[in-house]
């Protein structure tokens, strides 16, 4: 999620480029997690064409979908694609602002780059911020509990400290303020992708107007090509 917001940043920039943003809810919550959410004024900044959507359970009409359907995008990204995105896109399931975009983009031929998420038989993970009970001494005052200005770090009843994941914004602030070095944020792991999933990819490879990349550089090199005109 860091990582793309980044190269959606740079393309922007360097293109003169206009970037709507739809979130699905799930999509939301990462990019609060991972830091990002804050920063999305930075891509699409408001005004026609630049706003930010976010999927609504009570209002499942979206002003994206029909966009896309009226061809008025150049292309539609959806980065990154989670394998529950991907498995109900190949499947013709349109349900989210996500894959409803996508099913319109088809339909009116607006190609499509799709970054997704579970796409090798192991893949590299970035992890949010979290504490390592390990490194954490259950200190009588918690720095990084009195420097989050979100209220998302309290402590349990050993004394050590925990990360209310549902209020963490990614912002960083408690890496520095712990004097032992216990918070840490977007440490990589590797994670093994099913089987199922890679065969979705697979299936999603063959789509005519859908482009499947594997990675940030790739979706940067694909767009740039797509969008330079």
């Amino acid at each position: 999620m860091r990582a793309i917001f980044k190269i959606m940043f740079k393309l922007k920039n360097e293109l003169g480029l206009k970037v709507t943003t739809a979130l699905s809810r799930a999509g939301l919550e990462v990019a609060r997690l991972y830091g990002v959410l804050n920063r999305l004024s930075a891509i699409s900044p408001g005004g026609y064409y630049e706003e930010v959507f976010v999927d609504d359970p009570l209002r499942p009409v979206s002003r994206i979908p029909g966009r896309v359907m009226a061809g008025r995008y150049d292309v539609v990204v959806l980065a990154p694609a989670t394998a529950n995105t991907v498995a109900k896109i190949v499947r013709g399931i349109a349900d989210t602002i996500v894959s409803q975009a996508f099913s319109m983009a088809l339909k009116s031929g607006t190609t499509v780059v799709v970054l997704p998420s579970d796409h090798s038989e192991v893949v590299e993970a970035e992890m949010p911020c979290l504490v390592d009970p390990e490194a954490c001494r259950a200190c009588p005052e918690c720095p990084p509990e009195a420097s989050c200005p979100h209220g998302a770090i309290f402590r349990g009843e050993d004394g050590r400290a925990h990360i209310d994941m549902a209020s963490c914004r990614g912002c960083e602030r408690c890496v520095p303020s712990c004097p032992h070095g216990a918070i840490r944020c977007w440490e990589r792991v590797e994670v093994r992708c099913r089987e199922v999933d890679l065969a979705n990819v697979r299936e999603l490879e063959t789509m005519e107007g859908v482009e499947v990349v594997r990675d940030e550089v790739q979706l940067y090199r694909v767009l740039r090509r797509l969008l330079s005109g």
